[in-house]
């Protein structure tokens, strides 16, 4: 079965497999070596898929995807499947699941506010707290060790008041919390992206003592292993910048927020995403790129410029640039190639420059990475 683009609800990426929800059914499609599909086998799959166990798609609330995992709120439960190996599923085992299992401790699904999966872990906002499971190797699950994982949800006892929480934000295996009081983050930290000035990682939320005045920040996004913060007045970045994802200029990884100068009015910002190891903007005028834009085996033009990195944020000129962007030359492989049926998506970037169709011919495939943000901004 197909699906027409103007029935698409939303998607949701993970490492190698996708989930769509769609007015007239759930589709998946990519690796399945791990059920991630939900479809009830273990083969992969180039083409949408029909994941037959939800019957009524008009009740699902909203769709999060981890590396090899995704969870499902709905007006009737929370229902998780995919890769098991940490009990990421949060179903008090950690045997991989091919179709969607209820996680039972979860009651209420209108008492859930919002849900991040991180790369083998979840972290859930409700109403009367917060919760996480999964894995815990490096405290990603912030409930003060980094003993065992968790194989149900786990109150993360340091937030008392979840109405303080603004959002939440995942990375691969870190977490990072906007409150009305401050920003607070916890997990892995060999590449300071917890923002506290070392490179320890923490089991418990630690308080990123270099905003002084939260009620400036407006958002937070977390990449692989790195964050950029949009404030009223500045933009700042911290983590890994192996290859200037950070955008300030030079490829040192930092600890703590450093101001990204090059955004000098911070109110022209209109969407902001985080990939594996670089960054996309969105603003009133113009799209920006910088970060890494090459992977180990082949150039895959990530940025959308014809350079390997960019350090500081640069450009996409429409509309000479946004068709190169969007040429075939810069669609490398990928685990699936039904990209296709979801490009229309991605061009409504350029819409106004260029005819969709003319991307929509012969077997091309987007970056993943590269799709995976996008999709975020649209």
């Amino acid at each position: 079965m197909q699906f027409g683009i103007s029935n698409i609800i939303s998607i949701s990426c993970g490492d190698s497999f996708c989930v769509c929800v769609c007015k007239n059914g759930v589709f998946s499609w990519g690796d399945n070596s791990n059920g991630e599909l939900g479809i009830e086998n273990y083969i992969n799959q180039s083409s949408p898929q029909q994941i037959s166990f939800f019957k009524n798609p008009e009740e699902i609330i909203s769709m999060c995807c981890g590396k090899s995992h995704s969870v499902c709120v709905s007006k009737n439960g929370v229902f998780s499947w995919g890769d098991n190996n940490y009990g990421e599923l949060g179903i008090g085992n950690n045997s991989h699941q091919s179709s969607p299992q209820q996680i039972s401790f979860f009651k209420n699904p209108e008492e859930i506010i919002s849900l991040s999966c991180g790369y083998s872990f979840c972290v859930c906002l409700c109403k009367n707290g917060v919760y996480s499971w999964g894995c815990n190797i490096y405290g990603e699950l912030g409930i003060g060790n980094f003993k065992y994982h968790r194989y149900i949800p786990q109150p993360i006892s340091f937030f008392q008041n979840p109405e303080e929480i603004i959002s939440l934000s995942c990375g691969d295996s870190f977490c990072v919390c906007l409150c009305k009081n401050g920003i607070f983050s916890w997990g892995y930290n060999k590449y300071g992206q917890l923002g506290i000035g070392n490179f320890n990682d923490q089991s418990s939320p630690q308080q990123i003592l270099f905003f002084k005045n939260p009620e400036d920040i407006i958002s937070v996004c977390c990449g692989y292993n790195f964050c950029i913060c949009v404030c009223e007045n500045e933009v700042f970045s911290w983590g890994s910048n192996n290859h200037g994802q950070l955008g300030i200029g030079n490829q040192i990884i930092q600890s703590s927020p450093q101001q990204i100068l090059f955004f000098q009015n911070p109110e022209e910002i209109i969407s902001l995403s985080c990939g594996q190891q670089f960054s996309i903007c969105i603003c009133k005028n113009r799209v920006l790129c910088w970060g890494n834009s090459n992977s180990i085996s082949s150039y895959n033009g990530q940025l959308g410029i014809e350079v390997y990195k960019s350090d500081i944020p640069k450009p996409i000129t429409f509309k000479e640039e946004i068709e190169s962007f969007f040429d075939i030359s810069f669609f490398r492989s990928s685990s699936f190639d039904s990209i296709r049926y979801i490009r229309k998506l991605i061009l409504i970037l350029a819409r106004e420059y260029l005819d969709p169709d003319e991307c929509l011919v012969g077997k091309y495939y987007l970056p993943r990475d590269m799709f995976n943000v996008l999709l975020k901004l649209i």
